[in-house]
């Protein structure tokens, strides 16, 4: 996409738009002399002021980040938006999107907090990344900001999956290959490390890396050389390293299954993702924003949540992590038929075992507090299935009073 622009009138109804903009928002956002809340469209933070003539917001659409130009005429409003990855090939705005690069993470959380600033402070080194984390925390995601961030931010980012992959199709996809190296190989190719000279290489599930690659790989941290895959002449480039695990590499080391020699060389600067259930105080956070992202994409009006949607989430376990609460708040959204998220709406797993997350959290708590904790969470959980006071009454055989007396406590329902 380049330039999207929309044009509103004096009374905030729309009355133009290209096709790029078209691209980028549904049709029923986009609804000709209709009033145009941009605000909620664009996604803006009430904090920030557009209200300026000529004004640059950054905004974010879609998991991507857009500047957002506003120009105030005397009988109309124009806005133009310009995804910030275009603006980075054309224009070289790599302050712009830098500076913002880690605003797609939820950080209510104080290790999340933690962990962002350690990140910035890292970004800005030459030295290889460790990035470790759970399935589904974010650890492309997280890589990618440390790019953005870094003064390779203007430069290009490529990520390769090792997991799983042949040591020749991993040789060849990082080093290159010359002419005539396989067969059907006519002409030079260029690696990814040839290709993001200046910039970064994100390697994931580098902890199923070959030990022949891992000695590879090793050579070429420490100084920067590597030979294409049939080629004699040497080559060098500036690339910054980041590598991504879900396993834990000093345990791999011992057992004698990755490069003790590599591990020390890559873990100089470590990251460790969270999982969800170390950062709970992100999950409000983060259901609005998927729920807002949600609709933007549908180009709905977002719907409330319910105040006990946040607390039936937060007390689920989330193996999957953010990206499993992500898929869970999707599939409920895209069946919704009402304007309040309830957690009717909702559909999480069934434990095969008790994964009630009060066992977790059970340290310096009096026997009440942990059965009424406990209490709570059979509540929740059931409400779901059971959305009034006589039914779960009924469910739990107990007198329709007593449950409806629970609920009001722990503040179950409407």
């Amino acid at each position: 996409m380049q330039v999207a622009i929309i044009e509103i009138d004096n009374n905030q109804l729309l009355v133009a738009y290209n096709h790029s903009a078209k691209a980028l928002f549904s049709d029923h956002a986009l609804v000709l002399n209709q009033p145009f809340d941009y605000q909620k469209i664009f996604n803006i933070d009430n904090t920030i002021n557009v209200d300026e003539q000529d004004d640059d917001t950054i905004i974010v659409l879609n998991s991507q980040h857009f500047l957002l130009q506003k120009t105030i005429g005397s009988s109309k409003t124009i806005f133009i938006l310009q995804s910030i990855d275009y603006l980075k090939k054309r224009l070289a705005k790599i302050k712009v999107v830098g500076s913002h690069a880690f605003d797609i993470f939820a950080t209510q959380s104080l290790v999340m907090q933690k962990l962002i600033a350690q990140a910035k402070a890292f970004s800005m080194q030459r030295e290889p990344l460790l990035i470790s984390g759970e399935t589904g925390t974010g650890k492309d995601l997280l890589a990618n900001a440390c790019h953005q961030y870094s003064p390779r931010g203007d430069q290009t980012f490529l990520a390769l999956n090792c997991a799983a992959m042949p040591d020749d199709v991993v040789e060849s996809e990082l080093y290159g290959h010359a002419a005539g190296a396989y067969l059907g190989a006519i002409e030079n190719k260029k690696g990814f490390f040839e290709q993001a000279n200046s910039g970064s290489v994100l390697l994931d599930g580098i902890d199923e890396m070959s030990f022949q690659m891992q000695t590879k790989l090793l050579r070429f941290i420490n100084d920067g050389y590597f030979r294409r895959v049939g080629d004699d002449n040497e080559v060098y480039v500036d690339v910054r390293i980041i590598c991504a695990t879900k396993v834990d590499l000093a345990k791999l080391v011992e057992q004698g299954k990755f490069r003790k020699d590599l591990y020390y060389r890559l873990n100089v600067l470590s990251l460790n993702l969270p999982s969800l259930q170390e950062r709970k105080d992100d999950i409000a956070l983060l259901a609005h924003i998927f729920v807002n992202e949600f609709a933007n994409k549908q180009g709905i009006t977002p719907p409330t949540i319910d105040h006990n949607v946040i607390d039936y989430l937060t007390h689920y376990s989330w193996p999957g992590n953010v990206r499993q609460l992500k898929n869970i708040l999707y599939s409920a959204l895209a069946q919704l038929t009402l304007p309040i998220l309830t957690v009717k709406d909702i559909v999480l797993p069934t434990s095969t075992t008790s994964q009630l997350s009060w066992v977790s959290n059970i340290e310096n708590k009096t026997l009440d507090e942990m059965t009424k904790q406990f209490e709570k969470e059979i509540l929740l959980k059931l409400y779901g299935q059971f959305p009034s006071s006589r039914k779960l009454a009924k469910r739990l055989g107990v007198s329709h009073t007593a449950i409806a007396n629970k609920l009001r406590d722990y503040r179950i329902g409407r």
